[in-house]
């Protein structure tokens, strides 16, 4: 099984340790390669930046020969997608604000 990670964060990389030492960079908005799923299984940051919104995860059962009919129907998907999490959530950026004033 495989599994892939998108930034939910409109501004800035985020960084995602994987369990083998591994680093991921991910830009806003953008997908990471597939992965082997044990990079992720049982991963506190991978779970923590999950439950914050930060991160997605999907995760994949099919083979990976099939993976030209999982790009195209992300393809469909992806508009729909995108306008959802905005309208439901709002932009998430990494800028705190100042209350000393």
């Amino acid at each position: 099984m495989t599994v892939r990670i998108r930034s939910l964060l409109t501004s800035g990389p985020i960084m995602v340790s994987l369990n083998s030492g591994r680093t991921v960079r991910l830009s806003p908005g953008r997908w990471s390669a597939e992965l082997r799923d044990a990079e992720l299984a049982d991963n506190a940051k991978v779970d923590r930046l999950s439950r914050r919104g930060d991160i997605e995860v999907e995760r994949s059962d099919e083979e990976s020969g099939a993976s030209a009919a999982r790009e195209d129907s992300a393809a469909q998907e992806a508009p729909a997608a995108q306008d959802d999490t905005g309208a439901s959530k709002g932009p998430r950026t990494r800028k705190r604000t100042d209350s000393t004033g």
